[in-house]
């Protein structure tokens, strides 16, 4: 699997899309949490696809997989977060909510793929 740059990577496009809707969804979160759970959502979206980027610059395998395992994490981490948002009320639409966690289990499956690619052609 070879780019010309991280950008024409689904995984990379989805996890940019991913990122634009969370700073979307948390424009409606309480002001109050500025330094609290939207801190901390935008900073799991944040490292999902930068380190995507980041690792796709990478040159030794070992690098590369660091950084999608990374991002693999975050994924983890905004679900829990999603859902923490949702029975918080912070994230009202259920719809919304299915759809962040959706796409962030999609960015899983793919960065699964990925790591599995880059290791086993190491």
């Amino acid at each position: 699997m070879s780019f010309h740059d991280f950008t024409k990577m689904h995984v990379w496009q989805l996890a940019f899309d991913l990122l634009l809707k969370v700073y979307n969804a948390t424009r409606h979160f309480p002001p109050e949490e500025i330094f609290g759970m939207i801190a901390d959502i935008h900073r799991s979206a944040n490292s999902i696809t930068h380190n995507i980027a980041e690792g796709y610059g990478r040159f030794e395998p070992k690098d590369k997989t660091r950084f999608h395992k990374i991002s693999r994490e975050s994924s983890y981490e905004l679900i829990s977060q999603c859902l923490a948002s949702y029975a918080l009320h912070f994230i009202k639409d259920e719809k919304l909510n299915n759809e962040l966690i959706d796409t962030s289990k999609k960015i899983i499956e793919e960065l699964d793929s990925l790591i599995k690619s880059i290791e086993n052609n190491s």
